[in-house]
């Protein structure tokens, strides 16, 4: 059991305050007690013993009092923070520490000695160079967001001075916010982005291709590898490689491109994509976080029942540690359809010789190549990782380039796929979580997850916005809330139109609570008063249809969804010459309605 760190009270000074339970704050290496999943062991590591810059204009002294007062001010934000502000968690002064570190290093090249010499004009001048710093990724310069982190250390410097020896005393932004100051602004902070839907439907596609058809055969060639080498090695090491092609080649096993799984290469080479395929597969089904997927353990699918229908439903037990105190994180559990009841099989399958090798309980394991140790995979291996899976199944670009893939992206993606409401993917969703409603999996299966229940609400509202834009700036459009939309949206077209339909969906946006909500062949401007379907907050999906939505007041129909109507309208044609007198009718009435939808929106080629 880890041991506890002695409180505050029996330690004689700040420095002997415990940091973590192998360290105190004023070592000069500092051995933090962070377990969040999928951090590198070096992000738990800082050291302090770094001598001042070779351009210093201060003294080695200075240069080491900088350094006690900047551990003095982590230690308080850790055991005595601004009124209102949580504690600083170890995850959060490893941060903090990073930053501060570098303002150190600027304040040594500034010929600034203490804490105290910065005022407004300092911090103009730290400004200027932070803006002119490169990011890491060599692209450009720092974001403004790691600006803002700058800043907002030293307004907390000044916010806890009277409980430091060393602090600016006089306030460094008197007329701004940290955001401000650093040029935070909607335009410049940026996000993580969603999967353009081109990318996102063809890496979660393949994931899935890998996990269902092909899973249990690279299972199975992986232990045929295995236990051949075993058997190899007892009779020498040279001839491991020769039992393993042999038992390999006997097998005949075949990978997802069609290629003979007749080698230790190409089976090790499936199996690390197949583990990819896994994580695709959770991140993309379930939206958890990257430090949760990776936090899970063997045994990670518990079944419930629910209520008392006599149905169980599979959940994903893993660990939440955003939000957290408990640096362990806490024991949460997230609906699991079947698809990502598979990948932790399969995980489990092939992780079971790591785990018991290593004595280690975690799904994602690999073998360090340069120690030849078995560790849990970072965030930064995984998201290496499923770029290499992208470009090994060939995932389109986007706009001539390779998209380039990231952990959080699928938990974005996937918010964004709910916040849209698309109608046949949800009617999927439901029959994998099992619901007896697709509106229970529109708003119920992401459980506890505030995180992403926000999400999904600002991805709802960025879908709104844009759809607002575009059928606000259309000419034509279907259905009879778009006849009323073009009747009257004449101010909105064109290049004159822009900022005043930009101005009128922010307006929206702000003041009401319209949202707009898809399906596959338009859209509804819900308005319960007009309701056909019968839902009250939002479109009710077991009343909603083509032939119901074409005749009420809320739908809007675009070129966007021409290929649903091209698509109806073929199908039904198709059953013509074989149906009866009766069933006729119904199809020439539903044909009748394709064309009509068609020439509302301009989309009269292709007539069957």
């Amino acid at each position: 059991m880890t041991p506890r760190p002695r409180p505050i009270a029996q330690s004689s000074t700040w420095e002997e305050a415990p940091l973590s339970p192998w360290g105190r704050f004023g070592d000069d290496e500092w051995l933090l007690d962070i377990r969040t999943a999928g951090r590198r062991a070096d992000q738990n590591r800082f050291n302090w013993a770094v001598p001042p810059p070779e351009s210093s204009k201060i003294s080695a002294g200075d240069h080491g009092r900088l350094i006690r007062a900047t551990k003095h001010f982590l230690w308080s934000m850790h055991y005595d923070p601004p009124s209102g502000r949580k504690r600083s968690s170890p995850a959060s002064i490893h941060q903090k520490a990073m930053v501060l570190r570098s303002i150190v290093e600027w304040m040594a090249k500034e010929g600034l000695a203490r804490f105290a010499e910065i005022d407004p004009d300092a911090i103009e001048r730290l400004s200027i160079w932070l803006r002119c710093r490169p990011s890491r990724a060599g692209k450009g310069n720092i974001a403004t967001a790691t600006i803002t982190n700058y800043l907002l250390a030293i307004k907390d410097l000044y916010r806890q001075r009277g409980k430091l020896d060393d602090a600016p005393q006089v306030n460094p932004l008197p007329l701004e916010t940290t955001y401000e100051a650093a040029g935070h602004t909607r335009a410049t902070k940026g996000a993580i982005p969603f999967i353009p839907e081109p990318q996102a439907i063809a890496i979660l596609a393949e994931a899935l291709r890998w996990i269902e058809d092909h899973g249990d055969t690279i299972v199975m060639a992986e232990t045929i590898r295995r236990d051949a080498r075993a058997q190899g090695l007892l009779r020498g090491k040279r001839q491991a490689s020769d039992y393993v092609r042999a038992a390999l080649r006997l097998a005949s096993l075949v990978g997802p491109s069609g290629e003979a799984l007749g080698g230790a290469y190409a089976v090790r080479h499936a199996a690390t994509h197949l583990v990819e395929a896994c994580y695709i597969v959770i991140a993309g089904f379930v939206g958890m976080r990257v430090s949760e997927i990776l936090s899970m353990k063997a045994g990670a699918i518990e079944y419930r029942p629910i209520g008392e229908s006599g149905v169980n439903q599979a959940y994903v037990v893993a660990r939440l540690f955003k939000t957290v105190d408990d640096p362990d994180g806490r024991v949460e559990r997230w609906v699991a359809p079947a698809p990502v009841v598979r990948a932790v099989d399969l995980l489990e399958r092939l992780s079971a010789p790591l785990r018991e090798t290593s004595g280690r309980e975690e799904l994602f394991l690999v073998k360090n190549t340069q120690f030849g140790e078995i560790v849990p995979v970072t965030h930064m291996h995984m998201s290496l990782r499923i770029n290499n899976f992208a470009r090994h199944v060939h995932v389109p670009d986007h706009d001539g380039k390779p998209w380039p893939f990231s952990t959080h992206q699928f938990r974005k993606t996937f918010a964004r796929f709910v916040a849209r409401r698309d109608r046949t993917q949800l009617l999927g969703l439901a029959e994998h979580f099992k619901h007896a409603s697709v509106a229970m999996t529109a708003r119920g299966y992401v459980g506890s997850d505030f995180d992403l229940h926000s999400l999904i609400d600002h991805e709802a509202r960025a879908e709104t916005a844009a759809a607002l834009d575009r059928l606000l700036a259309a000419k034509r459009l279907g259905g009879k809330m778009g006849e009323r939309i073009v009747a009257g949206n004449a101010r909105f077209r064109g290049r004159a139109g822009e900022q005043v339909r930009r101005d009128y969906v922010a307006f929206i946006l702000e003041e009401t609570d319209l949202r707009i909500h898809a399906c596959d062949y338009g859209w509804c401007v819900f308005q319960q008063e007009t309701s056909r379907c019968g839902g009250e907050l939002q479109p009710d999906e077991a009343g909603r249809a083509p032939a119901v939505c074409l005749t009420c007041a809320n739908m809007v129909i675009e070129a966007k969804h021409a290929g649903y109507w091209r698509d109806r309208r073929r199908g039904n044609a198709a059953l013509l010459p074989d149906a009866n007198p009766m069933t006729a009718a119904v199809l020439n009435e539903t044909i009748g309605q394709c064309e009509r939808v068609l020439a509302q929106i301009g989309d009269d080629d292709g007539q069957d």
